[in-house]
């Protein structure tokens, strides 16, 4: 993503303002004209072109369709390097980028050069929008932030996954507690079940019978492992036709592997005879226990009919239900203690992005206390801003309030809120601190525990800690005397907008494009705290405005002037030029003064000839 140092020429070809040429010009360039002309039309289509698109993408997509139609838009601009590069582009199809000489640079992707741009009515949006909209437009005035920023997303991004692991082992974790309690209650049950000698006989048998299957099984297995292994691992060692610089040495080289692999080969069979052989003894011994289990059972089942066959036989199916589920119990235990070790090892992993994402919050925090202070300084104190440091709790207040409702008061839950953030609030509950707690909000312990246990239940809770609680902007306004300053949001609209727009036209990416910034301002504002800043900042940035307002154009002394008009249902060209040229004069006169007449007669009347 590249920022637009200079913007040199749109070209329209289609649509409401098809075969539109304007030029750019360094400085302050002004676009007037009557309504409906295509003033604010010719700034959406370079935002079009260049990818700089507002954040509601689909509807402003949606316009420019009604606006270009089939048609393509041209821009013609300086990247931040002095590259010279044009770029065209048509609705529904990626923009190819061409260089000053034609060639072909770039096409078949999305592409995006980012400007400074303000649509009609944003600045009013901003100010309704409040301290963190605010604060995002002061931090396009600070260089070295981005990176910052990028770095912090990515940590939440990091902690988020984490968190969502989290909850997933955490509930297995739950599951493998109730397997292990349960496999504890069988075990307990099992024990206290009360079986008679014969029962007991008859135990011991399935026992011995399975130790004998086992290593059966187990022997079979490893015989026809080394056979299968034994039949594909022939080797042999010797040297194909070569040039040799110490035959002697590699002919004994080779006797030797040869001899080695030679006794390997004896030792394996060998190993697989003996393998055999006690392979063939187990079955003979698997033979004669099985025949001797034969005639014991047989004995069992007397001793156990002279007994009372039907409560040994209840007692014997209720055993074997419970070794049954015993069975599919094993390795709960294990598995137990593998998910507390994952857990805690991203439990500490987080813990270290966590650690990290403060150390960034407070970079990001000094960097813009600095700039505040430095724009204060410019701005000479009207306006007046100040930051306020992790203030933006409405999300976070949100997030207690669905975990905690009908637990404590809405009160509490937002004194909560402003007084501890969520990873203070988290470590509290990690380790039950209710006294902490307790002293931290002023309240009783048992609703301190209360917090404590419902949030420490939930596995989710530690989502809290990646909720964004940003930094505020406000405004202040100080009056003549200097000494009592007023929040912004306590003042008229056209006062907030005169305030708000000396912060823009000092931001800093190098192109500043503005729809009617004028609007809600008196002239007075204009002329006293806009003017000014315009004459300051043209000197190094070049600025793009469609005003209605003379002062914008005459007091901040246009470098170049495009005048709008509207012929046959289309936006057209009337003409283009520098400010000192008559007929731009006259059209500046014409279209923001109402004509000569009606401007002479103001002066006439005023008595200010």
């Amino acid at each position: 993503m590249m920022w637009v140092k200079e913007l040199r020429g749109l070209v329209v070809q289609g649509g409401f303002l098809d075969g539109l040429e304007v030029n750019f010009q360094s400085g302050l360039n002004c676009i007037i004209g009557p309504r409906g002309t295509g003033k604010s039309s010719i700034l959406n289509l370079i935002r079009f072109a260049l990818g700089d698109w507002p954040g509601q993408p689909r509807e402003f997509v949606g316009k420019m369709n009604g606006l270009l139609g089939d048609g393509q838009v041209e821009v013609e601009f300086v990247t931040e390097v002095d590259n010279i590069r044009r770029i065209k582009r048509r609705i529904g199809r990626y923009p190819r980028l061409y260089d000053d000489k034609g060639q072909l640079v770039q096409e078949g992707r999305e592409m995006r050069f980012n400007l400074e741009a303000y649509h009609q009515g944003q600045l009013e949006l901003l100010l309704d929008q409040g301290g963190t909209a605010l604060m995002d437009m002061l931090d396009r005035t600070i260089e070295d932030l981005e990176p910052l920023l990028r770095d912090l997303e990515a940590n939440i991004a990091k902690r988020t996954h984490l968190q969502r692991d989290y909850e997933t082992e955490a509930e297995k974790l739950n599951e493998l507690k109730e397997q292990v309690e349960r496999k504890d209650l069988l075990l307990k049950e099992l024990a206290a079940l009360q079986l008679n000698e014969p029962e007991k006989r008859k135990q011991a048998l399935v026992q011995e019978a399975a130790l004998f299957e086992f290593w059966e099984k187990l022997f079979s297995s490893r015989v026809k492992t080394l056979h299968n292994m034994l039949k594909a691992d022939y080797h042999t060692c010797r040297m194909e036709n070569a040039m040799l610089l110490n035959p002697d040495l590699v002919e004994s080289f080779i006797v030797q592997v040869n001899q080695t692999l030679e006794v390997r080969q004896q030792l394996a069979d060998e190993l697989i005879k003996v393998m055999e052989e006690g392979l063939a003894a187990i079955k003979e011994l698997g033979a004669d226990l099985a025949k001797r289990h034969q005639n014991q059972e047989e004995q069992i089942m007397e001793d156990l009919r002279q007994q009372g066959f039907a409560g040994c036989t209840e007692l014997a199916q209720r055993r074997q239900n419970l070794m049954r589920e015993l069975a599919e119990l094993t390795g709960c235990e294990e598995e137990y203690q593998k998910t507390v070790t994952r857990i805690r090892h991203l439990t500490e992993r987080k813990q270290i992005l966590l650690v990290e994402a403060e150390r960034l919050e407070n970079s990001i925090f000094r960097l813009r206390h600095s700039t505040v202070n430095r724009l204060n300084a410019v701005l000479a104190g009207n306006p007046w801003i100040h930051i306020n440091k992790h203030s933006d709790i409405d999300e976070y207040r949100r997030f207690l309030q669905q975990r905690l409702q009908g637990t404590v008061s809405r009160r509490m839950i937002d004194d909560l809120a402003r007084r501890l953030d969520g990873r203070t609030l988290m470590n509290i509950v990690n380790k039950a601190d209710s006294e902490l707690l307790s002293r931290t909000l002023q309240c009783g312990t048992n609703e301190a525990r209360q917090i404590i246990w419902v949030l420490g239940q939930r596995m989710d809770s530690g989502r809290m800690t990646e909720i964004p609680v940003g930094d505020e902007a406000a405004l202040y306004y100080r009056n003549k005397s200097g000494v009592e300053s007023v929040n912004s949001y306590h003042l008229s609209r056209g006062t907030q907008c005169s305030l708000l727009l000396p912060i823009v036209l000092l931001a800093r990416k190098p192109v500043l494009i503005g729809d009617q910034f004028e609007d809600h301002l008196d002239n007075a504002c204009i002329y006293d705290m806009v003017i000014p800043r315009l004459l300051n900042i043209k000197k190094t940035r070049q600025v793009i405005l469609v005003t209605h307002n003379p002062n914008i154009v005459v007091g901040g002394q246009a470098d170049w002037v495009i005048a709008m008009t509207l012929e046959g249902g289309n936006g057209r060209l009337k003409q283009q030029g520098k400010l000192d040229e008559e007929s731009i004069r006259w059209e500046v006169m014409s279209t923001l003064e109402g004509g000569k007449e009606a401007f002479c007669c103001r002066v006439e009347y005023l008595g200010v000839g």
